[in-house]
């Protein structure tokens, strides 16, 4: 049986409202589609099942680009001066950088106590070599003992 003209073309808008969105029941608002009508078509038309997959990851990565920008590229916001815009100043985002970079090099910045444990171990192997090398530059030579100075007394004696 055929499909509707009218049902490939809620589809259709429904699959690029979701690409743009990344929300489901603001794509079925956009496309005049009820939500679970949305679902049940998933489910019985594996080929918008697949294009439903591809619209979310479309969203995803326009999510990726904003928070990629936001952290690398910044964002202006105003400052004011008594109620009057005086100037701008560019804020950037620390946690967005950080969280891409876990995305894209867990190894290096996961979380946790192994948390590149191996660049850890290397660093402070090198930074205890480091320090006994000044501990060592540090001390004075040994110095043979003399005959005097073993016969010598290192407490001086008192007068009674």
């Amino acid at each position: 049986m055929a499909e509707s003209a009218a049902r490939t073309r809620k589809k259709r808008h429904f699959l690029k409202a979701l690409a743009e969105t990344g929300n489901v029941s603001e794509a079925a608002r956009k496309a005049r589609l009820d939500r679970s009508n949305a679902y049940q078509i998933r489910r019985q038309d594996q080929t918008f099942a697949d294009a439903w997959d591809d619209a979310l990851d479309i969203a995803v990565d326009l999510l990726e680009a904003e928070a990629r920008s936001r952290a690398v590229e910044g964002v202006e916001q105003p400052r004011f001066h008594q109620g009057r815009i005086c100037g701008t100043v560019r804020k950037y985002s620390d946690s967005l950088l950080m969280f891409l970079l876990r995305a894209h090099r867990p190894e290096t910045f996961r979380e946790g106590r192994d948390a590149g444990s191996e660049d850890l171990e290397r660093h402070l192997k090198g930074a205890k070599e480091k320090l006994a090398a000044r501990l060592e530059a540090l001390s004075p030579p040994p110095t043979a003992p003399d005959d005097e100075s073993d016969r010598a007394d290192p407490v001086p004696e008192r007068d009674q």
